[in-house]
């Protein structure tokens, strides 16, 4: 299903500033339509539905990943919550959404540490994730499932068809565009999302 032709949001909308992520800078990115927004052509090609979902995506991973409780206890040694984007094949969209998402900085007053990285390689990755924010079509559900209940952490695809496959989160697109969760599998991975977060949210049971 197409998103074409819904409100365009400023950035402010719907991204965390330095201070962190209100409850109302939450339910704005959620209850709002949220629309496409101009910018450079990705030099990795999608179809036209996957690029926006894609785009879609890295407005609302930021308030979903605000939401989820205990986030202050999900960060490394560093004291940084480490997020990876995966990718499978060229790295070109997951570097621009490196780059969407470490312009950010913090979420709820924690240090971001934003790096891309293949699928195959997070697949062995050891360190403790905050976040993992898929950027490749169909990298597998059983990957989506295992990568979330191994890292204990929330995993989000924009991509249709991957939250029933077994991603934590993703965009649920009808009359408006929601934060689509995956109850099932996010109790699977430990991940609690604040009561106020699911009100809004479209849900996979």
């Amino acid at each position: 299903m197409a998103v074409r032709g819904l409100r365009l949001l400023k950035s402010a909308d719907v991204m965390p500033t330095t201070a962190g992520i209100s409850r109302r800078g939450l339910l704005a990115a959620v209850c709002l339509c949220v629309g496409l927004f101009a910018s450079r052509a990705w030099t990795q090609p999608l179809w036209q539905e996957e690029e926006q979902r894609f785009r879609v995506g890295l407005k609302l991973f930021p308030a979903c990943l605000g939401a989820v409780e205990g986030l202050e206890d999900r960060s490394a040694a560093s004291g940084k919550l480490e997020i990876r984007i995966v990718y499978e094949g060229s790295d070109a969209i997951a570097r621009a959404a490196a780059s969407t998402l470490g312009g950010i900085g913090r979420i709820r007053g924690i240090l971001l540490n934003v790096q891309t990285l293949s699928a195959e390689s997070l697949d062995t990755e050891a360190t403790p994730l905050g976040g993992i924010f898929v950027a490749s079509v169909d990298v597998g559900g059983k990957r989506l499932r295992l990568w979330s209940e191994r890292h204990r952490t929330l995993v989000f695809s924009p991509f249709a068809g991957d939250v029933e496959a077994g991603a934590v989160a993703g965009i649920h697109v009808a009359d408006r565009i929601l934060p689509f969760v995956n109850l099932p599998q996010a109790r699977r991975a430990a991940v609690r999302f604040k009561p106020f977060f699911l009100e809004v949210a479209h849900r996979y049971e």
